[in-house]
Parts: structure tokens; C-alpha cells; sequence
């Protein structure tokens, strides 16, 4: 899959406080808290560096025939005999654009399955952090090496922590179409469930052939600040199926709201293998950097 220029990406969510209402807020009040809040955040910090301890595995299913359908291409989502496995861990960036361009990750792995593969050096950061010239094409060459150490075939390109948030921003949520879910408690907060489904064309998400690919999920929402505590994003069409669910968790140092976990799954209608994965992100720094309008988006988004 890949994107259309301009896909919003987000780096964190602000302080979440406050119980939630007795009476639920209108879906309309709550989309407008959670809007205000995507917007105002966007102005927190132009650079977002942690650590990723990141868990691939490919699964052959018990059983590949079953659970079959047009959105669910090959079956998929049943687990199976683990076929192969693969840790990395890996210094990884979210980077603003520009103004109102949102932001864009960049991953820099510097250990496989417990072995070196480089010193770590935090060189992202330091390139962001210096100002180079060159830094998006530079960091561009560090993310391709990265990339070749993903298992399976699948091209991932929504695996973003903040992606799926971005869609209440008033640049794209008038794309979406929006549904009320019901009260459900995340990390021991209620908040609430509201399910989103793209309707717009050209979509955000095309695949990798061009073709428009519609995005739908769900967002937890706390109803009194309007911040996004949880997402889940489902892009799928007859070749291929991928499900990315992100929660996140308060940092008292940084006094914000972090990404604390994104799970991956993916599926081709040609493979009876299935991709899962699971992304921890520790020791988060926030940085504010020099970026403007002109900055090159990278290839793909």
C-alpha cells in the first residue's frame, strides 16, 4: 500500500483528565472536542524520538479455508504455528512536514533477534536535530535499510502509531462519515467508542497498483478533552487485508499522552501465511526543530 501526498500523520496526544459525563455528549460535540484537540497538537513538537522493540512473526492458520470474504480476502485473523520470527529494536522518529502537513515516521534499527547491527548512535535524531539540508533524503536511505529486515512480502506503509487520529482533522474529516459506538473502558478510563468509515475518492490510501483502498475503524475518545486514547484502522479490498490497532499511554515526564503500543495484522488473498506485529515505544523524547512548508514529502505518501 502506499499513500497520496499530504497523509496526515500525528506524533502524541496531550493530557487526558477528567471522568467521563454521566450523559454521553452528542457524536457531533465530541467529534468537535476531538478535532480542536488533533489541531491543537500539531503545534506541540516538530520531532518525536523513542525506542522500538518491535515483534514480527508469519503464522500459518489452523484452518486457511475458513472465514472467508470479500473484505477478509483468504480468510485470516486465526493464528496458527508460528513459521518465523523476528525482533528488532530501533531508534524511531515522527517528523512534522511542514504546516499542516502532519507527520512522517522514520525507524533506524540498530539490533536483529539480540545481535548488533550497528553502535547505536541515534543518528536520525541527530540529523533532524542538526538541521541538514538534506535530512528527508538522507533519513530516506536509513528507512530502506531498515525496511529490508520486515518479514513477509506485504509493502507497510499505514503502520503509523498517530495515523488513523488524523481523521478527525478538518483538513480530511469531512472524507469520513462518523457513527457513535458506546462507552468502553481503555486502560482503566472511560471513554468513548466511535466508529469512522472513508467515503471520499480519491481515498487517503491507495494500494500498491494504484487502486482507491477505503479505510474504516474505530477511535476511544475522552469525551471531556476530546484526546484519542486508542485507534484501530482497517484497509482492505480483494488482495490484501491489513489491521493496525495503536493505544497510548500518559507520560508524566513529558506531561503528554505517548503511543505505548501498535498492533499489526496482515493478510494477502494469495498467502496462506499470515503477518502479525507488535511495536513497544519506550524512552520518548519531544523535540521542537526547524521545518518549513518547502520540505520534500518523502516518496510514496
Amino acid at each position: 500500500m502506499r499513500g497520496l501526498p499530504g497523509v496526515f500523520v500525528v506524533a502524541t496526544v496531550c493530557a487526558v483528565g477528567g471522568a467521563a459525563f454521566a450523559q454521553p455528549p452528542a457524536l457531533g460535540v465530541l467529534l468537535e472536542r476531538a478535532t480542536a484537540y488533533v489541531s491543537e497538537y500539531e503545534h506541540a513538537f516538530s520531532l518525536l524520538v523513542s525506542e522500538e522493540y518491535y515483534v514480527q512473526e508469519i503464522r500459518r492458520p489452523l484452518n486457511p479455508g475458513a472465514n472467508l470474504s470479500r473484505a477478509n480476502p483468504g480468510g485470516g485473523m486465526q493464528g496458527g504455528d508460528v513459521r518465523s520470527r523476528r525482533v528488532l529494536r530501533s531508534d524511531y522518529l515522527l517528523v512534522q512536514l511542514g504546516a499542516g502537513s502532519g507527520w512522517m515516521p522514520f525507524r533506524d534499527v540498530f539490533e536483529l533477534d539480540t545481535g548488533k547491527v550497528r553502535d547505536r548512535e541515534d543518528r536520525l535524531a541527530q540529523l533532524f536535530l542538526s538541521n541538514e539540508a538534506e535530512r528527508f533524503e538522507l533519513a530516506d536511505r536509513i528507512m530502506a535499510e531498515s525496511t529490508r529486515h520486515n518479514l513477509g512480502n506485504v509493502t507497510r506503509t499505514i503502520n503509523i502509531p498517530t495515523l488513523a487520529m488524523m481523521f478527525v482533522h478538518p483538513r480530511v474529516r469531512d472524507r469520513f462519515t462518523f457513527a457513535a459506538g458506546g462507552e468502553e473502558l481503555v486502560g482503566g478510563r472511560t471513554v468513548h467508542r466511535v466508529h469512522y468509515r472513508e467515503t471520499a475518492k480519491p481515498t487517503l490510501i491507495k494500494t500498491t497498483r494504484g487502486r482507491d483502498l477505503m479505510l474504516e475503524g474505530q477511535l476511544w475518545i475522552d469525551a471531556e478533552t476530546g484526546a484519542v486514547v486508542k485507534t484501530a484502522l482497517t484497509a482492505a479490498d480483494p488482495a490484501v487485508r491489513a489491521t493496525v490497532t495503536v493505544t497510548f499511554r500518559r507520560d508524566e515526564a513529558l506531561a503528554i499522552w505517548v503511543p505505548e503500543q501498535m498492533d499489526e495484522y496482515y493478510k494477502a488473498y494469495n498467502a496462506l501465511d499470515e503477518i502479525f506485529a507488535t511495536a513497544t515505544y519506550s524512552n520518548v523524547r519531544r523535540f521542537q526543530v526547524y521545518t518549513d512548508e518547502k520540505i520534500r514529502k518523502p516518496p510514496g505518501m
